[in-house]
């Protein structure tokens, strides 16, 4: 319980310091890479998406194309079970071609 307390708040402090709009917008690697280890696990990847969601929801912001959200497996392509800038980079740009089409 203890764990999950402080993670909310680090969590909640890392995504205010991403950008004062961070509910908006691409969020980068750093964001996600919650413990600094220079790759991104499933488990850092929820969570910082669910907490997304919650203060796009809290900002009353539209939640439009939430069920088309990537997943962690998007992002995964090797399948190793992390998330390396290399992919997350790629997956990105991806993101960004399927949005402008």
């Amino acid at each position: 319980m203890k764990f999950v307390l402080l993670s909310t708040i680090l969590l909640g402090a890392s995504l205010m310091a991403e950008t004062p709009s961070s509910t908006r917008g691409p969020l980068s690697f750093d964001a996600y890479d919650q413990n600094r280890n220079g790759s991104i696990s499933e488990v850092e990847f929820n969570e910082v998406k669910a907490a997304r969601m919650s203060a796009n929801a809290e900002a009353k912001r539209p939640m439009r194309n939430v069920g088309n959200s990537p997943d962690f497996s998007f992002f995964d392509t090797n399948k190793d079970g992390k998330i390396s800038k290399d992919e997350f980079a790629k997956a990105q740009q991806i993101l960004q071609k399927k949005r402008r089409n």
